[in-house]
């Protein structure tokens, strides 16, 4: 029997379709076939004279740590902690802010708009610093999940302020900051604000499931509930042991209910970046797995039971460059993974410390099978 033209053509039409939605769409089908684009060489140099460029997130005078991003009208808005480098690479603990810039794409470059969360500010728990910003949108708004320290308690209220701590205190005080560092949200109508801080802590040690601290959130909305993957101290080890715990709220201002059972409980991890793929229909992890020189990949059915994904290695802290060399800094750190409407990755970005130099770099993520054609 023979087929007719048209019959033919049309097939062939919608396969060439069909391939060409595959391609704008980045459809991925295993993480297996995820890679990232070669580094330009030139984005490199622009890291270390702390210039601003596409895949490059620099501020002169400025150490800058990690990032979160999300989509908005069109534009992609990145937040991001930011301190003084007066205050050396350990003011991230007292001295940081979270900044606000803007991109017309999603690898940059971002450009400084405003500050959303002060590192000293007026009322509330979290009166010292603001870091590891996570921000999603739900429910129509931004919501920024932050970490501060909750130390109110060491200062007296004199006519009804909280008097603020000194230099000199933050200095000699490091453990009991460290020790008092909590999970705040603040909201906001639009990505530049104003953001309002939740009144109470978020979340804080419960002393049964994790101790000591609540730092490192990472979360997403689905199916009307909220899902927070965050870090704390392992209840049965004497000296730190950082674990990471998921839990679940109704309202973004919790309260967050954790299970008990850690995402990974055979050596310290921190930073999370979560998303479910709506694709696989898989719930993943990207972090950093301290002492370890990559940065792992765990998947979820359900969200709660976590292991190592096939992959296992989301990618090596490196970078290969255009030029076919291979740029190993000293730290790379903080893996944010920004997602396309599907839930499916499209860019990764990470936090680099190198030659004393701190700043943000964003790898587009691809398919191995798209990349060769």
């Amino acid at each position: 029997m023979r087929i007719p033209i048209v019959i033919i053509i049309l097939f062939f039409g919608f396969a060439t379709c069909k391939q060409q939605i595959d391609l704008e769409k980045k459809v991925i089908k295993s993480y297996h076939e995820i890679t990232f684009q070669t580094l330009n060489k030139e984005k490199q140099t622009n890291f270390y004279n702390e210039e601003i460029s596409s895949q490059v997130l620099v501020e002169p005078g400025y150490y800058v740590w990690g990032l979160s991003v999300v989509s908005w009208e069109g534009e992609y808005h990145a937040y991001y902690s930011r301190w003084k480098k007066k205050y050396e690479h350990k003011g991230w603990m007292t001295h940081c802010e979270i900044a606000h810039a803007v991109s017309k794409t999603p690898e940059g470059p971002f450009i400084f708009q405003n500050v959303v969360l002060k590192a000293k500010k007026e009322g509330g728990w979290d009166i010292n610093n603001s870091h590891n910003p996570y921000a999603i949108v739900a429910e129509g708004k931004i919501h920024l999940y932050y970490i501060a320290n909750n130390i109110k308690s060491f200062f007296p209220n004199v006519n009804g302020k909280t008097s603020y701590p000194s230099s000199e205190w933050l200095e000699n005080n490091r453990t009991i900051i460290r020790e008092s560092q909590c999970i705040g949200v603040a909201t906001a109508n639009n990505p530049e604000g104003p953001f309002i801080r939740s009144e109470k802590v978020v979340v804080a040690p419960d002393n049964e499931k994790f101790k000591k601290i609540a730092v490192n959130p990472a979360v997403i909305y689905k199916n009307n509930i909220y899902y927070m993957i965050m870090k704390g101290d392992d209840m049965v080890h004497k000296d730190p042991f950082r674990i990471q715990l998921v839990g679940t709220s109704n309202n973004p201002d919790g309260p967050f209910e954790f299970v008990p059972k850690p995402v990974y409980a055979e050596a310290q991890t921190e930073d999370a970046c979560f998303w479910y793929d709506q694709i696989i229909k898989k719930h993943y992890m990207v972090c950093h797995v301290m002492g370890k020189s990559e940065l792992a990949l765990f998947s979820s059915e359900n969200g709660f039971d976590w292991q190592p994904d096939e992959r296992k290695i989301f990618m090596k802290k490196e970078f290969a460059l255009n030029d076919g060399s291979i740029w190993k800094p000293k730290r790379v750190e903080r893996p944010f993974v920004l997602t396309n409407d599907q839930g499916q990755p499209i860019m990764l970005y990470v936090a680099v410390y190198d030659k004393n130099t701190n700043g943000n770099i964003a790898i587009p993520i691809q398919s191995k099978k798209l990349a060769k054609k």
